[in-house]
């Protein structure tokens, strides 16, 4: 991972320390977010350069011995898709050169690289609504496997053996609605809409969590609630994925 990241939030800070206001809150929570995958234990990369392309873009580049992963625009708060570059043999990979044609265009639009580990490649959203949207890539040929979203805490274990990947983590949900305000209306809808696994949809409103986070934060009763689960996923060419409480709940920021 990249050096000159801010220190995790804990859970607890994570999910209620809004007491000093949503701003303040959101802005710890995203220099924070990455560092919650540091139980991943990405593999090092060899070397990570930063460049500046022919339109005066930030270009950041992360090698591997048989891989670069070029990330485009990475100044900005929106970086642009990047590139997967296979190394074999021939001239080194200029960071500030356009991707030949070996290059592979990833759909990571928005997102920024976090890391690898053996076969897998792992980008989060730059940016967030008080949730972070991850997505997995195949290393081999920049095919997306899946997508999740995690709250700030980030995972709680990650681990890759060839081909399968085992993840533990926090599910995090933005529902549309308030559960201080609609109660259990509000939970139905959210576990309608966003398809919760069937032991998660079946647990109690987590009404007494929302109103503690939402007191904490000092929060509007009308705020839209952010909830989140456990998970555990494993990905071996398929996904299969257990998923249980408690519900946790926040407002979102």
């Amino acid at each position: 991972m990249r050096p000159g990241r801010a220190q995790p939030l804990s859970s607890c800070a994570a999910l209620v320390g809004l007491s000093t206001g949503f701003v303040a809150a959101l802005s710890v929570g995203l220099l924070a977010a990455a560092e919650g995958w540091n139980a991943a234990r990405f593999d090092p990369p060899a070397k990570v350069e930063t460049a500046t392309d022919a339109e005066g873009r930030e270009i950041t580049c992360t090698f591997y011995p048989d891989l670069v992963i070029r990330e485009s625009d990475t100044g900005a708060p929106e970086p642009g898709d990047a590139a997967l570059i296979p190394i074999r043999g021939g001239p080194p990979v200029a960071c500030r050169a356009a991707p030949g044609p070996s290059a592979r265009r990833l759909e990571t639009g928005g997102q920024r690289f976090i890391g690898r580990a053996d076969g897998f490649l792992v980008f989060e959203d730059a940016s967030t609504n008080g949730t972070m949207p991850f997505v997995v890539i195949d290393a081999g040929t920049g095919r997306r496997l899946f997508t999740d979203t995690t709250t700030y805490d980030g995972i709680d274990s990650f681990a890759a053996e060839g081909a399968t990947l085992r993840l533990g983590f926090r599910r995090g949900v933005q529902g549309a609605c308030s559960i201080p305000q609609a109660g259990a209306a509000c939970w139905a809808r959210i576990v309608r809409e966003d398809k919760f696994p069937a032991p998660v949809a079946a647990l109690p409103v987590p009404a007494k969590a929302c109103a503690q986070a939402y007191r904490a934060g000092k929060a509007p009763k009308d705020t839209p609630s952010i909830v989140s689960f456990p998970v555990r996923l494993v990905w071996t060419g398929r996904l299969a994925i257990e998923a249980d409480g408690p519900v946790r709940c926040l407002p979102t920021p």
